[in-house]
């Protein structure tokens, strides 16, 4: 009797259809998924500030058969629902109207706007943007929003890596023009655009996780909060004190000598080929990060960080 019962509910259980099977799937798996941090199902990194749940929900992405858009409707609900604003002690950011181009994300309380970039591999150098000519322009007229680079694990669907990248700390420096789309795309002849991060100084890159660890946001804030004296500067200024600060963090070191800089500033000539004082430029550019409160002359051509970078 036992063995006909069993096969009855089998047979039962093999009319179930397919979606029905699938969906279940997906919401056993997002409650149970573990986390290669060590956490099982919900996992949450960080023990003060604003908290983060590293598991993506999975049962989103029920509905769609391309891996894309799975990837896009989970990780932009966990943004909207786990992601805080650097600027203003605001802990949720409120998702944009569909279609608004460029701005996923807006902060009610200061208005921020906030662009998400999302991908399974770990970020190299380059993260791929928009169109080139609109990037610059972007750029040059001071509309860049910030940047959330999120990397997920595809195994788990949990987030390991979010950097944000604050909206004055891009400058034409960190923009690659991509070859144009042969004849046979549907937009033959456009050009698009890389974010080069090697372009942007540490101090710019401001990590929220990290390995699926949390760095805690009021030490973020306070980061933020030193580097967006770099707002009130006009572009082409801001621009010239990222590059010089990138330079200088490339030396890689807590204390360096003038002569270091001076012997990278063929760099700097390739980016302003229309300045011909660069050595009395970059001396300027030092100064502005001493007043920063980020370096300190110690004497004799000798520059010190005061801090490392956040990451």
């Amino acid at each position: 009797m036992r063995w006909c019962l069993f096969k009855r509910d089998r047979a039962r259980f093999e009319l179930m259809t397919t979606a029905a099977v699938q969906n279940r799937m997906l919401v056993i798996g997002s409650l149970a998924a573990f986390c290669h941090c060590g956490y099982s199902g919900s996992c949450r990194a960080g023990q003060s500030g604003v908290a983060l749940n590293l598991q993506m929900d999975y049962s989103l992405a029920a509905r769609f058969t391309s891996a894309s858009q799975q990837a896009r409707v989970m990780t932009e609900s966990w943004a909207q629902e786990n992601l805080y604003c650097v600027g203003c002690d605001s802990e949720r950011l409120s998702a944009a109207p569909t279609n608004t181009q460029v701005v996923d994300f807006r902060c009610e309380r200061c208005s921020a706007a906030f662009q998400l970039k999302s991908q399974c591999a770990p970020f190299g150098n380059r993260i791929t943007d928009s169109g080139y000519d609109a990037m610059c322009r972007a750029i040059r007229e001071d509309r860049y929003p910030n940047l959330i680079a999120l990397q997920y694990d595809r195994s788990s669907w949990c987030v390991r890596n979010v950097i944000l990248i604050p909206s004055f700390g891009f400058s034409l420096a960190s923009v690659e023009k991509r070859k144009p789309l042969g004849p046979l795309a549907r937009r033959a002849g456009w050009v698009g655009c890389n974010i080069l991060l090697s372009s942007i100084p540490d101090d710019l890159r401001l990590p929220l996780v990290t390995d699926s660890r949390k760095t805690d946001s009021d030490v973020v804030r306070e980061h933020y909060r030193v580097m967006s004296a770099l707002r009130s500067m006009d572009v082409n200024s801001r621009g010239w004190l990222i590059d010089v600060m990138n330079v200088a963090r490339s030396i890689n070191r807590q204390e360096f000598h003038l002569s270091e800089m001076y012997s990278r500033d063929e760099h700097l000539r390739r980016l302003h080929p229309k300045n011909f004082h660069i050595h009395p430029k970059i001396r300027q550019q030092l100064q502005k990060l001493r007043d920063m409160g980020l370096l300190t002359f110690v004497g004799e051509g000798n520059y010190r960080w005061n801090s490392t970078a956040v990451c």
